[in-house]
This record gives structure tokens, sequence and C-alpha cells, in this order.
């Protein structure tokens, strides 16, 4: 999995000794007093609201993540092994606006926060829903997160994330997702959701924050302990002063999701990317955030555990040529970097403010490449085909052969995007670039939507807890 190390093994060691001595001497800031305490408990030293950890404490906790853990879902054909081999491809999350060519770009409302459930739903290469594909803007703030978890729970039987908001909102939506698998006892020995809770970069975490790593190891679901840095902004402008940094970071967060309950599932998460400096805003769409990817791909296994990598990130404004080659390199070095849990696999542009259905379509085709680069080749005396060569001999052709039956559509991907016909053949179908097949895929697939089956006792159930909390 680990394709391509762009640092040395001592120079890895180098960022981890940094990152430790940056919890020790300089600390990092929980304003969650319950958080505090527990650090507290755990060897940690408090002064006021930071933390200053020490360097055995850090290695002791870090130690007691697992490597590998499965995540349900409703359909038990569609469960997730998350481990430092496998890789899973997971939606996009939290933009508050859609795109779509027919209606422009929009504040996201509750529909399009279910069209784009269903398109993840039918997406053959998303495995994981987003909690927060979209922001409905047209729900509740109070209650939007229980919505969310309802209509993805209902509008698809794949594994599913859930909201970091807070301790006791965060304890709402496992209770809720619960119901569906059996309650709460079950889904300790089987988690089913899984949460990002984020740091608050420089070394912070907020309230929400701290209490969602604690809710989470409480009920040991999974979560992504994650840090985005803007290098230049709110970390140094070097890439190894801001790895440095947001590896300190994520570390204090694993080592209180560890101290919370021993064995919670984490998965090593940074999104860490670098500044504008025309203007200090935050670049996704960039080489340097490549390379993050990698060193973050690096630091994930030099720790034995799962690696998240950020997937197919755009600063374009819409579905266009820079959409498609900054998602080709993000998504491609997300692979090379060894990365286990891909989030942002698909949809996102204007630097995460933004899901476009079309880009959606996009993503889907380079993950499906990318999966295919990722089979490799087998080779044994069949696929070698030497009396087939032999057979066939010089000058002759292989085109209508048996063994080209045999295997084309095993050794080949076959898009279900991009077009190879011939200039004839393109011109007579329409002459269709690709935004516009892209947008004809996406509403192919709404329209052939079906919606899993949901117990309709379950689905009262589920409709009883969410209006009990409004």
């Amino acid at each position: 999995m680990q394709r391509y190390q762009i640092l040395s093994q001592n120079e890895i060691e180098q960022i981890h000794e940094t990152s430790l001595r940056i919890m020790e001497e300089v600390g990092v800031i929980f304003s969650y007093a319950p958080a505090r305490e527990i650090l507290a408990k755990g060897g940690a030293k408090v002064d006021g609201q930071r933390v200053y950890f020490p360097k055995a404490m850090v290695e002791r906790e870090i130690k007691k993540a697992p490597s590998s853990f499965t995540l349900y879902a409703r359909n038990p054909e569609k469960n997730v092994l998350i481990n430092t081999q496998k890789t899973a491809y997971v939606g996009p999350y939290g933009s508050p606006f859609v795109m779509d060519m027919d209606n422009g770009r929009r504040f996201a409302k509750l529909n399009d926060f279910i069209n784009i459930c269903k398109l993840e739903h039918k997406m053959d290469n998303i495995d994981i829903m987003s909690h927060i594909p979209c922001e409905p803007q047209d729900v509740d703030v109070e209650v939007r997160s229980l919505e969310m978890v309802y209509q993805t729970l209902k509008h698809s039987d794949k594994p599913l994330m859930a909201t970091v908001l807070g301790y006791e909102m965060t304890k709402r939506n496992l209770e809720m997702a619960a119901i569906v698998f059996g309650g709460l006892e079950v889904i300790k020995e089987k988690p089913v959701a899984v949460g990002i809770p984020c740091t608050l970069t420089p070394l912070s975490y907020d309230d929400k924050m701290a209490g969602a790593i604690i809710a989470y190891a409480q009920y040991r679901q999974p979560q992504l302990v994650n840090s985005l840095c803007i290098a230049g902004a709110t970390t140094p402008v070097t890439i190894a002063g801001t790895v440095a940094l947001q590896n300190a970071e994520v570390l204090a967060g694993i080592v209180l999701a560890q101290l919370v309950s021993e064995g919670t599932p984490i998965i090593y998460s940074a999104s860490s990317s670098n500044a504008e400096m025309s203007n200090g805003s935050l670049a996704i769409g960039t080489p340097e955030d490549a390379v993050f990817s990698l060193i973050n791909g690096q630091l994930a296994k030099f720790y034995n555990l799962p690696c998240r990598i950020s997937g197919a990130l755009s600063d374009s404004k819409c579905a266009d040529a820079q959409a498609a080659y900054e998602s080709m390199l993000t998504l491609s070095m997300a692979q090379m970097a060894g990365g286990n849990f891909i989030l942002h696999s698909a949809g996102i542009i204007d630097t995460y403010n933004t899901v476009s259905l079309e880009k959606m379509m996009f993503d889907d085709e380079i993950i499906g490449m990318i999966r295919r680069i990722n089979q490799g080749a087998i080779v044994n005396e069949e696929t070698l085909a030497f009396d087939v060569i032999k057979e066939v001999g010089p000058q002759g052709q292989f085109l209508t052969h048996v063994h080209t039956f045999t295997h084309f559509r095993k050794e080949f991907y076959r898009p279900t995007l991009s077009d190879r016909n011939n200039p004839t053949q393109w011109e007579a179908e329409g002459s269709l670039t690709a935004e516009k097949r892209a947008n004809a895929r996406w509403k192919k697939l709404l329209d052939e939507y079906v919606e899993p089956v949901l117990d309709k006792d379950v689905d009262a159930a589920l409709k009883k807890f969410k209006e009990k909390r409004i």
C-alpha cells in the first residue's frame, strides 16, 4: 500500500520527535473541562486550559489503538474492513452549497441532501456514506444532524458517518444509529458510525470536538481525529513545520480517545494544505496538498494505524478541466500515500464549499481507474499466453481469439463516463462534452434508484426517536 515514500524513515522519526516536544513543551489547549480531567488522570500536566503531554504517556497510549476493524452496514454484504492495507472511498463532506448544470450554485436543501445520498448509494465506487454530503439549510440546526442520520439510514444500506457537534449531540446521533443495529451494547462490539472530530488549529480543541472524541470513545465507535492546518497561515509556512504541529494535534486527540476507552478504533486523519499567499485563503487542489497526503500516509504507517487521506479536491468553481486535473492529482496521491479511508472522494469543488453533482460523476470514473491500477497484473501461465502467441504467430491478430474473449472483461477497465468513440461516432451521438455526459449520468442514477428496504418497525422507531428530541 505504501507506494511512494516522499520522506526517509529518519525524517519521519524527526517529525515524530518534534511533535512529542511540541506536546510536552508547548502543550495543547483543551477548553472542555471533562477532557482535561481525563488527560490529567492519564498522566498529563494541566495548567489552566493548556495540557502538556509527557512523551512516555503519548507513546504508551497510541499503541493501544487497533490497526484493523470492521465498520458494519445495514446490509451485511456492504460491511467495510478498515485496516492499513485496504482502501475505502467515502463521499463529499460538509459543503454548504450544491451545484449542477441545470440549477447552478445554491444553498443546499434537504432534497439536495437526499439526492446526494441516493447517488452515493448507487455509485459502485463509494463504500461509506458521509454524514454531511451537504448542509441542508432548510432544516433547523438544532435537529439537522438527527435528520441527516435518519435520511442517510433510510436511503442507503452502506456504512455511515455521524456528527461531531459536541458530546450530547454526538451521543444522540449514535443512539439513533444504534436503533437499526440492535442497541448500544451491540454497536460497542460492532461499530457502525465513523466520526471526524477536528482540531482548532493551532494546537487546540474546542468543547464540541473534545466532547465528540469522548462520546465516540465511550461507545467505541471509530473516529478520524483530524487536523486541517493551513501552511503559512495557521501553521509554519514550511511543510515539515506544519506536519510536526499537525501531528502533535492528532496525537493529542488519539491519546484522549484511548484514555476514555482503550482500544477505541482510530483512523489517523490529517487534511492540511497550504494558503494561497496572494489572499491568505486555503487552497486544496495543490501539489503541496499532495505532498502533505504522502507524508500523512507515512506517518500513519509509522504508528501502524489506518490512514485517512482527502480525495478528489479542487479549488475550481465548477466541474471543468481544472476540477478534473486537480482531482486526478489528489486522488492519485491519496492512493499512492497508502490511504485507507479516502474522505471527499467525489464532488468537492470551490475549496470544500460546494458539491457538484457532475463532478461526483467525474470522480467516480477516476476512482474506477485508480482501483483498476491498484489491481496490478496477474502473472501466470494462462496470462503470459505463450501458447496463444505461438498459435497466432507473427503478423496475426488477437482480437477474435478465444483467449481475448475469455479475459478482456477482467483485464480492462470499462469506463462509465469517458468517451472512447471515434470523432464520427462522437458527433453522431451529439458531440457531448464530459460535463454533459456527467449531467445525464447523475440523472440516470437517480431515475434508477431503488430505496433499500428498511424494516417498518425500525423506521417507526427512528422517527419516534428523532421527533422526541426535537
